[in-house]
C-alpha cells in the first residue's frame, strides 16, 4: 500500500517536471533568442533595427527574439542608406516534436517564446554605395542672348551662380 504523502510527492514531481521538459524549441533550439552577425563596408555604418531594439555601429552582433521579423538599417555619411529583412519561421520539426512529445503545454510554450522559431539569414552583410558629391547648389540657370553687332555675332551668358565657366564655340552651318 503507498503512502498518501508519496501520492502527493510524486504529483508534486510531476508538475515541476511537465514545464521543464515541455518544450522542445525551447529547450533543444536554442532559446527564445538568437544571434544574428552584422557587417557593413565601410565598417562603422551605424545599424538600427524595426522593431527598435537598440542604436549599434558595424561589425556588430545583435541578440534577436526568434519570433520577430526585423528590418536592419544601415547609415553612413556619405554612402546612400541600406536596408535588409531578417524573417522569423517555424522549425516544423519542433512543432511535431512538441505536439508528440510534449501535448498542448509544449505548443503553447514554444509559441509563445519562439522556442521553435528560426532567423534567416543568420548573417547581415551589406556594402552601402558612395554617394557623389559635388560641391554647389542643386540648380543653376544658366541664359544665352545672340545678337549681331558690325563686326560679328555675340552670345552674352549669364549664370545664376557666380563662377559657372561657359564655353562658347562657333559651329559650321
Amino acid at each position: 500500500m503507498t503512502h498518501p504523502t508519496s501520492k502527493i510527492a510524486a504529483l508534486a514531481a510531476l508538475a515541476f517536471l511537465v514545464p521543464c521538459l515541455s518544450s522542445c524549441g525551447l529547450i533543444l533550439g536554442g532559446g527564445s533568442r538568437e544571434t544574428i552577425q552584422v557587417q557593413a563596408s565601410p565598417t562603422d555604418a551605424k545599424v538600427t533595427t524595426s522593431p527598435a531594439t537598440g542604436d549599434y555601429t558595424a561589425p556588430t552582433t545583435l541578440n534577436l527574439e526568434r519570433k520577430t521579423n526585423y528590418s536592419i538599417n544601415f547609415v553612413k555619411e556619405g554612402y546612400t542608406p541600406a536596408s535588409m529583412q531578417i524573417e522569423s519561421h517555424v522549425r516544423t520539426g519542433y512543432v511535431i516534436a512538441d505536439v508528440l512529445l510534449t501535448g498542448l503545454i509544449g505548443v503553447v510554450v514554444d509559441a509563445a517564446t519562439g522556442g521553435w522559431s528560426k532567423l534567416t539569414p543568420e548573417t547581415a552583410n551589406v556594402t552601402l554605395t558612395k554617394v557623389a558629391g559635388i560641391d554647389g547648389p542643386n540648380t543653376i540657370t544658366v541664359g544665352l542672348t545672340v545678337h549681331r553687332t558690325a563686326q560679328a555675332n555675340v552670345v552674352d551668358v549669364r549664370s545664376s551662380d557666380p563662377g559657372v565657366t561657359v564655353q562658347v564655340t562657333a559651329g559650321k552651318q
